[in-house]
This record gives C-alpha cells, structure tokens and sequence, in this order.
C-alpha cells in the first residue's frame, strides 16, 4: 500500500498529482497544504480508488515547524511510519523584475517557499522514506531555475529563477548523499495555475498550449 506525500495538493500540478495517485488501489495521499478547511471541501469530491484515502494536513512552506509537526502527527495520530514518495510541490513566483529592481525581500520570500522549504520538507520526512526500500523525492523545479537555458528565456523573474536554481544543486546533491534515494527534480512546463498569472500577463504561454496536470 503506497503512501505518497505532496504539498501545494490543493490546486493545479499538486492536486492533479494527487488525483492521479488516489485513483490507484489501496494508495494514501497525504495532501499537505496551508489552508485544511477550504481544502477538506476543494478535495472532498476527488475520486477514489478501492482502497484509497486522503489524508489532509498542514504545512506552510514558508514555516519552521510545520513539517516537522506533520510527520509527528502522521506518527501518532494516523499510524504511519513509512513514506514511499515525497513531492515537494508548493512554491510561489510572485515577482517579475530584473536584478537591479528585484528588491531584497523577494529573494527572501522566494527562498524559503521553493528553496529551504522542501529542504525542510526533506529533512523532517527522511526517517520516514529511509524505512522504505526504494525512496523517491520529488522537486518541482522549472526552466527557469536553469543556468545553461537563460539565454532562451530573457524573462525577469530573478528570484523565482535563483530560489529553483538552488534548488536544483540541492536535489542533485541529496540523490548522491543518500545511495537508495531518488531524487527527481522535474519541470512541468506552464500548467495554467495561479503560479503562472505573472508568465501569462508577459505572453509566454497562451491557453491552448496549456498541459493537464493530471496526465
């Protein structure tokens, strides 16, 4: 019986992710996300398989506690010691601004939702994949945060780009610290969710060529 971890689950590439998995036999989703209300009702329509449950839960990317508050309560409350994948999905893009106009508290804030979040994310649920045999963690990362591909993408989304780029160094050393862990960064592509209004608004994508997260 698979369980599989995601943040952001409650809208776009995180729940179509999340869709996907529970409609699986005997799968449990634990759908992290920063708001559990509006989420136990966003989610209470999704489709299950024989078997399958969602378990919601809180975690804020942005805090220091969250995480590790979560995987105790999964301990001790759900009865769940072991976590096959981990996809840390939830980040933001909330700034389209060069180098010289980017001011500091965007690198900040973008830091530590996409960067030190699943950094944190990975450290608190590690106990958790270690008990598994063959472990996987999950980054979504983006193109953006791409060094050798920046003269393809002229865009100014400096802290957006700089916060996966770091991400990216991190997920690839984590795969050769731990020699059973998996660590896959992946980059979607625009999926048409809030992340991307900013994109959207500079012409980058248009609604046609949009991809369906959940495929």
């Amino acid at each position: 019986m698979p369980t599989i971890l995601i943040t952001g689950a409650n809208r776009g590439i995180g729940q179509g992710l999340l869709e996907a998995y529970v409609l699986s036999p005997n799968t449990t989703v634990i759908a992290a996300v920063r708001d559990v209300v509006n989420s136990e009702k966003s989610l209470s329509s999704v489709e299950l398989g024989t078997g399958s449950k969602i378990i919601i839960m809180k975690i804020d990317s942005a805090s220091k506690s969250d995480t590790t508050d979560a995987v105790e309560e999964l301990k001790t409350k759900h009865g769940i010691d072991s976590l096959d994948i981990v996809i840390a999905n939830a980040g933001i893009s909330n700034c389209m601004a060069t180098v010289l106009q980017s001011p500091p508290e965007q690198f900040f804030e973008h830091f530590a939702v996409n960067t030190i979040g699943p950094v944190s994310l990975f450290q608190a649920t590690w106990p958790l994949l270690d008990h598994v045999e063959s472990p996987k963690f999950v980054v979504v990362s983006s193109k953006f945060g791409s060094i050798g591909l920046m003269d393809y993408l002229p865009f100014p989304n400096v802290a957006y780009g700089a916060s996966k780029a770091a991400l990216n160094f991190i997920a690839r050393k984590s795969h050769f610290e731990h020699e059973k862990l998996l660590v896959v960064p992946i980059s979607p592509g625009h999926m048409g969710s809030n992340r991307d209004g900013q994109q959207c608004r500079y012409g980058l994508w248009h609604g046609p060529g949009r991809h369906n997260p959940s495929r």
